[in-house]
């Protein structure tokens, strides 16, 4: 009987444990189910979310792309137009009457014949110089933009208004003149593009800056300066000697140079392209690196020291600018006259023309009505 007791009582106790233990992994289950619920709650709103952001994304790309598109039409619209301004005109009518004259009219067709025959040869050669550059520039990547050309094409029409005569009009100024519209922007496009392709060939070390000592041998006659030439010697020598042992160049310039030109300024010289500095002094400068000195040499009127300060790569960035502005002014005839002897050119007007190379520097002569050499850069501002 006891026994039985104590077996109900484990009985009891084990399904009293096994009840709770069921009702706890009963809360333990739905807790987690719950947590899953959160969770998976959670994670639809995160989607929903970035689904929202990456909508928003979306569509800012979408307006944005809009935007750009919207824009490359406009600019795409504005060159259009401009280059429809600077377009040349469309033939007329062979019939059209353009001038009358007591009431006799003169005809397009006239025109034509009479501007083919009149004007073809020079007008034929402009065409071939500008189709020669533009292949060059296509060539080397080279390129100008219209807002460039316009900005350039204006500041012309700012220098012509000023030789535009009383009651005349600046488009029949610019006409009258065989410059319209569309072949001063022709022109000056392709000398700016003429330009960025010369710019590119342009080495800064063709320029020098140097200082000078001149030591004049005295006398008005060969024989007087004969008789008085080891004593100039003698002179710019002892400069030199000073020189060597420590003295200043511009304390040296002071003392021994005889050059009312250069003496004030410490005996430095201007930027200078080594093209146009006279041969001996050239050779002079070439032996030497910035700082150097030379040793006194003869020249015509005397003896010199020469000491080169600087070479074009060493100047300032403002400096730099004039000098690859200089560079170009200098280089641009030559280099088109190197473009124009290299092409391959077929004229049925008038046999094609290559002006002889020049020495640098040397005026070209033009032959009449053939376009002039593009005209210098406008100095900046």
């Amino acid at each position: 009987m006891k026994n039985r007791w104590m077996i109900g009582m484990v009985l009891s106790a084990t399904l009293t444990l096994a009840s709770w233990g069921f009702v706890q992994q009963n809360q333990t289950d739905k807790q987690g189910q719950q947590q899953q619920r959160t969770q998976q709650q959670q994670q639809t709103q995160q989607q929903k979310q970035q689904q929202q952001r990456t909508q928003q994304q979306r569509q800012q790309q979408q307006k944005q792309q809009q935007q750009r598109t919207q824009q490359q039409r406009q600019q795409q619209r504005a060159q259009q137009q401009q280059r429809n301004q600077y377009a040349l005109a469309p033939l007329p009518n062979s019939s059209a009457v353009v001038a009358t004259v007591n009431g006799e009219p003169i005809r397009a067709e006239e025109l034509v014949r009479a501007t083919y025959d009149w004007f073809g040869a020079s007008a034929v050669e402009e065409l071939i110089l500008e189709r020669i550059v533009d292949q060059e520039a296509r060539k080397q990547g080279v390129r100008v933009s219209p807002q460039e050309v316009e900005a350039r094409y204006r500041q012309q029409l700012q220098n012509a208004e000023a030789q535009v005569p009383p009651g005349m009009s600046l488009d029949d100024f610019l006409k009258r003149n065989q410059f319209p519209p569309s072949r001063l922007y022709a022109r000056i496009r392709t000398q700016m593009l003429a330009e960025r392709l010369v710019e590119r060939t342009v080495n800064l070390d063709e320029f020098v800056e140097y200082s000078q000592i001149i030591v004049r041998i005295p006398g008005t006659t060969p024989e007087q300066q004969e008789e008085n030439l080891p004593q100039a010697e003698a002179k710019a020598k002892e400069a030199y000697e000073k020189i060597k042992q420590g003295l200043e160049f511009t304390e040296a310039v002071k003392e021994y140079s005889e050059d009312p030109f250069s003496r004030d300024r410490g005996g430095k010289m201007m930027w200078q392209n080594r093209q146009f500095i006279v041969p001996d002094i050239r050779a002079q400068l070439e032996a030497l690196k910035p700082g150097e000195v030379s040793e006194p040499f003869r020249t015509a009127g005397g003896f010199m020291i020469v000491r080169l300060e600087r070479t074009g790569n060493q100047a300032s960035a403002e400096e730099q600018r004039d000098l690859r502005e200089q560079a170009v002014r200098l280089r641009l005839s030559t280099y088109v006259q190197e473009l124009q002897a290299k092409a391959k050119i077929t004229n049925t007007i008038v046999k094609p023309f290559t002006p002889p190379q020049q020495p640098p520097g040397a005026p070209r002569p033009q032959p009449g009505g053939r376009p002039q050499p593009p005209a210098p850069r406008p100095e900046p501002r």
